[in-house]
Parts: C-alpha cells; sequence; structure tokens
C-alpha cells in the first residue's frame, strides 16, 4: 500500500510542480512584454518551483486525494498568483494575454508530450525492424506511463485553470470582458473573490467525473500506441 502511493507520487507530482511553473513563468514573460515588469522584480521568472507554490493549491489539493483514496489522483491546482501591475501595460488587453498565457503554455506541453511520445514509437519500431537496436517492453512501457501522465497533468491544468472561479486565470478574462468598467458589479465581484476557494472545493469534486472527465480520457487516448502509430505513420 505504502509502495503503490510513493509511486503515484513520484510518477505525478514532479510533473506536476514542473507543469505548474511553466504556467507561472508563461504568466511572468507575458506581462514583461506587456510592460510591467513586477513578476520579474519578485523572482517569478525563476524555474525553481517553490517560488511559484501555494499551499492549498499546490500541495493539499492535488496530494490529499493519494492519501484518501485507493488508487485516484488529482490532476488539478494553482500556484501563487503571479503578481501584476495593471498600470504598466500597454493596453488593457493585456490581462486577458497574460491569463491565457498560463493555459496556452500547457497546451503547448500537450503538444510536446504528443509528438514525443510519436517519435518514440517510430524511433523504437523502426529501430526494431531495421535491426539497429530494440527497446525493451519495460522500458516503453515506462515511458508510454510516463507521458501519460505528462499529457494528462497538462491537458486538466489547461482547462481547470480556463474556469471563471477566483484564483484561476478563467476568472481575470471574465472580470475584463464582464465586470471591468461596471461598477455596479464591483462589490459583487468582491464577494465571489472571497468565496472562490470554497467553489474550488466544490468544482474539484465534481470535475474529474462530470464535465471535463470525457475530453481528458479522450487525451489519454491519443496516447496508446496504436494512435500514436496512426497519428505518426506507422501502421
Amino acid at each position: 500500500m505504502e509502495s503503490d502511493l510513493l509511486l503515484r507520487i513520484l510518477q505525478f507530482y514532479p510533473i506536476f510542480l514542473f507543469s505548474l511553473t511553466i504556467h507561472e513563468i508563461a504568466h511572468a514573460l507575458t506581462a514583461n512584454w506587456g510592460g510591467d515588469m513586477t513578476a520579474t522584480y519578485q523572482n517569478r521568472l525563476s524555474l525553481n518551483p517553490v517560488v511559484h507554490m501555494d499551499l492549498f493549491g499546490t500541495v493539499i489539493i492535488p496530494l490529499l486525494p493519494m492519501f484518501l483514496s485507493t488508487g485516484g489522483i488529482a490532476l488539478f491546482g494553482w500556484a501563487r498568483p503571479v503578481p501584476v501591475n495593471e498600470a504598466r501595460f500597454r493596453d488593457t488587453a493585456w490581462n486577458v494575454v497574460v491569463a491565457l498565457a498560463g493555459p496556452f503554455s500547457n497546451l503547448l506541453l500537450v503538444l510536446f508530450g504528443t509528438l514525443l511520445m510519436g517519435f518514440a514509437y517510430n524511433v523504437g519500431v523502426w529501430g526494431e525492424l531495421g535491426g539497429w537496436w530494440v527497446l525493451s517492453d519495460e522500458l516503453l512501457a515506462s515511458f508510454a506511463t510516463f507521458v501519460y501522465f505528462f499529457v494528462a497533468i497538462n491537458f486538466a491544468l489547461c482547462i481547470f485553470n480556463l474556469i471563471p472561479v477566483p484564483p484561476l486565470d478563467g476568472s481575470h478574462v471574465f472580470y475584463h470582458f464582464f465586470v471591468r468598467g461596471r461598477g455596479h458589479l464591483y462589490g459583487a465581484w468582491d464577494i465571489y473573490q472571497r468565496l472562490g476557494i470554497f467553489i474550488l472545493i466544490v468544482v474539484v469534486q465534481i470535475v474529474p467525473h462530470g464535465l471535463f472527465g470525457a475530453p481528458i480520457r479522450a487525451a489519454f487516448k491519443l496516447l496508446t500506441p496504436e494512435m500514436a502509430y496512426g497519428l505518426f505513420g506507422i501502421v
């Protein structure tokens, strides 16, 4: 039991931290491009995941389900929000660009992982057919498991962070288009922000088995050897 738990943590958490770190760096870097260097001054362009970690969103939410369940993992979580000074942006539209940069970085990592899987199977199959080398089933299985988690986690982070609930990225997009400039909504938005964490607790319980379960399973299917062969020209 303990060995299974440790294995799940080792398979999941390093990839989760890496993906979340890239997500936050994408926010900070895009803010720089928009004219705000606040995140850079506060060391949020760092590859050190510790500077981005949030106790609740980066530790408790992702890891607690592993200790409470017999086999599941939480594919969702978030980091400390990247500090942004909107007054320094060249245009208010950069609020949206910066917010979407994080999920977009995860989408790029999904694409990278899928391409990596296809490349690996091409190398393995053509190497075996040509008699150059033969990759063991154990090595292929380990690599496939790694890419499976890599794509699944990044896919989930991309979708989850687009939910318009504070402090997720989708809430900044929602605020920009539906709340900004409408003073009569500011009070309601302030209450909504205060309730954000509690709403997310409910979302975390519902989303994996509901609204986003089907697309996540579809992403998993893209990583099967048969699909990889089809996608990358191997029959």
